[in-house]
């Protein structure tokens, strides 16, 4: 695929980058990058699109390393997030705190979705990949452990700024990049996300902590439960960032 000098480049990771151009945007992976994954990736995407959770859809191209997704015009939370930190207003939040409300509110809209006819996997049947023996003995039945005691539902297994947009028409948040959804126990979801903040801050897990942490208590989730979520959550993490 080629463009021709009008895209705009609107984001960037290590693994791709996103170009605006004629109305869409486009996922760019390296060619390094596994067609296999980006194949898996649409696939997610499709699962999440029949659950009615985010209206984005993917669209193949001549070129199997990218992606044509549907634009959303509108900013990252991140940003606003910053912003308010920063003593600006935000683009879509009043104060930093909403930007940990709307996290909570993901959370919850994320995991009362119906699961029923989903093609998404489970936690519990790949969170071993790549790792090692040891480990995976050590995290697999700790996962199976709170599927058996809190049940399942779907998990994003990576919410946080950079992955909800304030579309600019107000229309409500949008959360993207659902790669890493899996069928498992919500705490997963919010110790990912304890794990992630972990490495930013320790300000920011602080409000991560008193903000959005007291909602594991409505769900009958208890301090030893979350240690343990968090445990796997940080030893996936860790593999991944070795990839």
């Amino acid at each position: 695929m080629t463009f021709d000098g009008t895209e705009i480049l609107i984001g960037k990771g290590a693994q791709a980058q996103v170009l605006l151009y004629k109305g869409f945007a486009y996922k760019i992976y390296r060619k390094s990058y596994p067609v296999e994954w980006i194949a898996f990736e649409k696939k997610q995407q499709k699962e999440v699109n029949k659950a009615g959770l985010c209206s984005v859809r993917y669209y193949d191209t001549d070129d199997p390393h990218i992606i044509r997704m549907d634009y959303i015009d509108g900013g990252l939370l991140e940003t606003a997030v910053r912003e308010c930190a920063a003593g600006r207003p935000g683009d879509g939040i009043a104060d930093v705190t909403d930007g940990f409300r709307m996290l909570s509110d993901a959370f919850k809209t994320v995991h009362k979705a119906d699961i029923r006819g989903l093609d998404i996997p489970r936690f519990a049947d790949t969170a071993a990949m790549g790792l090692t023996e040891e480990q995976g003995r050590k995290i697999i039945p700790v996962i199976e452990r709170l599927s058996r005691e809190k049940g399942e539902c779907l998990c994003h297994l990576d919410i946080h700024f950079l992955n909800i947009m304030l579309p600019r028409d107000k229309s409500g948040m949008k959360i993207i990049d659902w790669m890493n959804a899996r069928i498992a126990p919500a705490v997963f979801d919010y110790a990912r996300t304890y794990v992630i903040f972990e490495e930013v801050s320790k300000e920011v897990l602080d409000l991560y902590t008193a903000a959005v942490l007291p909602d594991l208590k409505e769900l009958g989730i208890s301090d030893t439960d979350f240690a343990d979520a968090a445990e796997v959550c940080s030893i996936v993490r860790a593999r991944e960032k070795t990839t």
